[in-house]
């Protein structure tokens, strides 16, 4: 502060020191708030960062487990058109064994 500024604070005696503690104390204060602040924004953009990064880890691991059951099911469903196609040929030959024989009877 200057020399005019001290002589005219302690011309208001007590009044006047303690105004001039009251803009200090204010001046103080609000250097402090400034940094909780600008502290509490950075924990805000560290926290939705992590929050990011948790989300999309989250994502990957759904994604492979959805993969994972679509390859299932498509083997699945190879293996069952297999089986339909190898049922399918077993009952036409039978079909067409049961015809051959009942040719053969009716000579």
């Amino acid at each position: 502060m200057t020399d005019a500024i001290i002589s005219q604070i302690l011309d208001f005696g007590a009044l006047g020191s303690f105004a001039g503690f009251l803009v200090w104390q204010h001046i103080r204060m609000q250097k402090m708030l400034d940094d909780l602040v600008t502290s509490f924004q950075s924990q805000l953009k560290e926290m939705d960062a992590g929050y990011d990064r948790r989300i999309e880890r989250m994502r990957e691991r759904y994604d492979k487990v959805i993969s994972d059951i679509r390859q299932e099911c498509k083997e699945k469903e190879s293996q069952l058109l297999q089986q339909n196609h190898a049922l399918q040929g077993q009952l036409l030959s039978r079909e067409r064994e049961s015809v051959y024989n009942m040719r053969l009877d009716k000579k």
